[in-house]
């Protein structure tokens, strides 16, 4: 078949008259237009197929990379969340070690060591939430005690924190372990007044 055409036929010998050319008919002539129009409405169909695949394909997309932050974010919230009981611990062996005196030496490198964790939970985003002299907010503060107060302003109000609070971005990680305080009404036992 190399070099054959397959409109034109062979000469049947080297003297032969010139080849053949086959001729198209009519009727081929006149389907090139259908043709043409039937292939018009394929490409507005397979544009439309083509930009409704794009339009998926980029909501795939978002969704995944949505699905990705969400993994990430989550995968650090659980790993600050394992490392607080360690910097409680470290809250508490300060506390420990001034109240016994302990080794001066020992224990600012014990307040060094914690700085340095509460400094990578902050670059995590770790915000610290203090709630000693707040107005108790259930929603940042579990309480775990009630204290009697005589001032009424200090009603309702955190008077002491067993645990800081901690937040991530804008998800809570733990809540303040508080005591609240409660107005005490004075009781009077004869010359005078005693709260309860």
């Amino acid at each position: 078949m190399l070099g054959i055409d397959p409109l034109v036929s062979e000469p049947a010998a080297s003297g032969a008259a010139p080849p053949e050319v086959s001729t198209v008919s009519v009727p081929f002539a006149d389907a090139i237009p259908r043709i043409g129009d039937t292939s018009r409405e394929s490409d507005a169909s397979d544009r439309t197929a083509a930009l409704r695949a794009l339009r998926n394909l980029e909501a795939t997309e978002a969704r995944l990379e949505r699905n990705a932050r969400r993994e990430a974010e989550d995968a650090r919230s659980k790993l600050v969340q394992q490392l607080l009981p360690v910097l409680d611990n470290l809250d508490r062996t300060i506390q420990a070690a001034q109240a016994h005196r302990g080794d001066p030496a020992m224990l600012e490198g014990v307040r060094l060591v914690r700085h340095q964790l509460e400094g990578v939970l902050r670059g995590y985003g770790v915000e610290r939430i203090d709630a000693t002299g707040q107005r108790f907010d259930p929603a940042l503060h579990e309480a775990i005690g009630v204290t009697a107060v005589a001032d009424p302003q200090r009603h309702g109000v955190v008077v002491h924190q067993a645990e800081p609070g901690y937040r991530f971005g804008d998800r809570l990680l733990r809540p303040a372990k508080v005591s609240v305080g409660k107005l005490a009404a004075p009781i009077d036992v004869g010359h005078r007044a005693v709260w309860r």
